[in-house]
């Protein structure tokens, strides 16, 4: 490498040379299979706890036949399969006992009993509670004159929504939470990654004799590109596996929904990227020792975690939440919280121009401000640099 080269010559040396050390590691593929490892593991977890929710086991007794049909036919309403076995009071208790019952009714009109072993399911129990306080109510209803349907009908309430009920809505929320999730882990692995390779190349100095043919900003564009290309490649392949995986279980059934918003997350991991590796590239430089890493990134850290957590904890029950809306136009939340809301379909164009206007325009501010920080940081040895020393290229 010469001092004649360019600085696009440069910045892609640099980045091929990124490139090739972190696909060559073993970090990266055995990184890689974790991943695969803990997503695989998490669905197989809560298809479990799915599948153990939606169904249960439910013993009844001859006294309790009565309200048999009407609680199979409200769980066939709810969506829950619900299997009733005939048994005797003292068989199915020792059933329950064993765990072979998740609970037995017992009793008759007015004297109905829930059995469970130490707790009872709940949606058993508001089936059979339901079921059993509405035969009661039909019951008096029938006694003081009244015509139960007739109620129902007079007491009815119709809904209606302004817009048309999405009928991928399911879909689109499991696709918003995944797409979250790998944009988390991307920007904090990768981003991790850009502060642990400035630290490793200043503590053997490394950077001094890098810098002495290339200038600061041409190494520090090069490594941020370099690292992001390979947090893209991971990006895609864990999005192809999961996509897969998806479509091989019945889990989405439309894959155009799939690669939108795989798109979405691509165009949005490389905004997020950019903008926080360059922040992850001077925090590293503040530190001359990896023990003091650490400490420097955990503020990056938490910009980072912030809109994950609240992604995956309020658009599930409120897609249209305005706070998440608003948040989703800040430059350090969009990366996360705008593309989960694209996924939903609550997002209109504008809104994503709007967006990713205002993430670039940030991006352009933090590359001045990260290179400034990393020229007056990455050269200087010992004791920790402060951002207000970084900034100044003051020394206290």
């Amino acid at each position: 490498m010469t001092t004649s080269l360019g600085a696009r010559e440069t910045i892609t040396l640099v980045a091929r040379r990124e490139i090739r050390t972190q696909l060559r590691s073993r970090s990266f593929v055995y990184g890689l299979l974790i991943i695969i490892a803990i997503f695989a593991m998490y669905g197989l977890i809560f298809a479990f706890i799915g599948s153990q929710g939606s169904s249960a086991t439910l013993g009844v007794t001859p006294q309790a036949r009565p309200a048999v049909a009407a609680v199979q036919e409200a769980a066939r309403s709810d969506g829950f399969d619900l299997t009733t076995v005939d048994v005797t009071p003292a068989a199915g208790t020792e059933q329950v006992r064993s765990g072979d019952l998740d609970a037995l009714l017992t009793g008759g009109p007015g004297s109905y009993e829930l059995v469970g072993r130490d707790s009872i399911d709940s949606d058993v129990s508001r089936l059979v509670t339901q079921t059993v306080r509405a035969q009661a109510l039909d019951q008096a209803l029938r006694a003081a004159g009244t015509d139960p349907a007739a109620l129902a009908q007079a007491s009815t309430v119709r809904s209606q929504t302004l817009e048309p009920e999405d009928p991928l809505q399911g879909q689109r929320l499991g696709i918003a939470i995944a797409v979250a999730v790998l944009l988390f882990f991307s920007l904090s692995n990768y981003g991790g990654a850009v502060a642990q390779g400035v630290v490793e190349e200043k503590s053997s100095r490394v950077v001094e004799l890098l810098l002495s043919t290339i200038k600061p900003l041409h190494l520090l564009a090069g490594k941020v590109i370099g690292l992001g290309l390979v947090g893209l490649l991971q990006l895609l392949i864990l999005g192809a596996i999961a996509t897969t995986g998806a479509l091989a279980f019945g889990v989405i059934s439309v894959p155009t929904t799939v690669i939108a918003a795989l798109g979405q997350a691509v165009l949005w991991y490389l905004l997020g990227f950019f903008l926080f590796a360059t922040l992850y590239a001077s925090a590293g430089a503040l530190v001359s020792r990896q023990e003091e890493l650490q400490s420097a990134i955990t503020p990056l850290a938490f910009l980072v975690m912030i809109p994950f957590v609240v992604t995956v904890s309020v658009l599930p029950n409120d897609p249209r939440n305005p706070l998440v809306t608003v948040l989703s136009f800040i430059p350090f939340f969009a990366p996360t919280t705008m593309p989960a809301r694209v996924a939903l379909g609550v997002a209109p164009w504008w809104q994503v121009l709007v967006a990713a206007l205002l993430t670039l325009a940030a991006i352009v501010g933090m590359v001045w401000l990260s290179a400034r920080i990393y020229q007056n940081s990455v050269l200087r040895t010992g004791a920790k640099v402060s951002w207000r020393e970084g900034l100044t290229g003051a020394r206290s």
